[in-house]
């Protein structure tokens, strides 16, 4: 069975934060302030569900340079968010897409432990990669890919104009804007929180506000519950005796990366 991905565009997610909180079905001219402010809101709540929960759907990622011999620090740019969580790892890939070696993330005080294996971990500070050991010979010119969480795509409407001439109407918004889709699977649980902060911002919507943030919590959960405790658990590690062959420091049953080894 193949699995469709929930899409709303811009004009059907602001139709269905109008409906939330009147219960009509309206439609706003994308010109206006009203479509606008709602479209703000869809954003915020967009980048805020973002951090809500790490949502694998923003997960990325990103080549910082290649690798030269000798080298132990690269930078990354600071418009980039490394992700370090459950088995994630920057990888050395060659000009053929397979991966090379792996590096798994330290904490970034225990690096120094790690400087006589002749395995590769990576520590980050802020904007700064320092790999456990320099790179070899043999990796010289591979692809440092790192694991990253991209921001979410937001709506940019047009700027108003602010010096038509008398009797000239505002331009029409293009339909590629209005048409473009909301920056996650499940839209619903972005128009459920746009819809919130819309009423919490709103005077006369303030004494909703509370209870629509107990149904926008509620979907939230749903949804959580749903892609964690209610799909295939991931493969995980084993813990194993820490056995080396003593000649290059090397696992003596297994080759393949494991991120429990501390």
């Amino acid at each position: 069975m193949q699995n469709a991905e929930v899409q709303m565009t811009l004009d059907e997610a602001v139709a269905e934060v109008l409906g939330q909180l009147t219960g009509l079905d309206l439609e706003y001219d994308p010109r206006l302030d009203r479509y606008r402010a709602i479209t703000r809101q869809l954003n915020r709540a967009t980048r805020a569900n973002a951090l809500e929960h790490e949502w694998s759907w923003y997960a990325d990622t990103a080549v910082v340079g290649q690798a030269i011999e000798g080298q132990r620090d690269m930078i990354i740019s600071s418009t980039l968010r490394p992700r370090i969580i459950n088995d994630d790892a920057v990888r050395l890939v060659d000009s053929d897409g397979n991966v090379v070696r792996w590096a798994y993330f330290l904490p970034r005080d225990a690096g120094h432990k790690y400087q006589a294996s002749q395995g590769m971990w990576v520590t980050v500070v802020r904007n700064r990669l320092h790999f456990s050991r320099a790179f070899h010979k043999a990796e010289e010119g591979l692809d440092v890919q790192v694991p990253v969480m991209r921001e979410p795509r937001m709506f940019r409407l047009p700027d108003l104009p602010t010096d038509l001439p008398a009797g000239e109407e505002i331009p029409q918004v293009p339909d590629a804007i209005r048409g473009q889709l909301v920056d996650f699977p499940y839209p619903d649980v972005i128009i459920a929180r746009a819809a919130y902060y819309t009423a919490a911002s709103d005077p006369v919507m303030q004494p909703r506000a509370q209870t629509l943030e107990a149904e926008y919590k509620d979907l939230m959960y749903q949804l959580v519950e749903r892609d964690t405790a209610n799909t295939d658990t991931p493969y995980v590690n084993d813990y194993r005796l820490d056995l080396h062959n003593g000649v290059n420091d090397s696992y003596v049953f297994d080759q393949r990366p494991h991120s429990d080894w501390r």
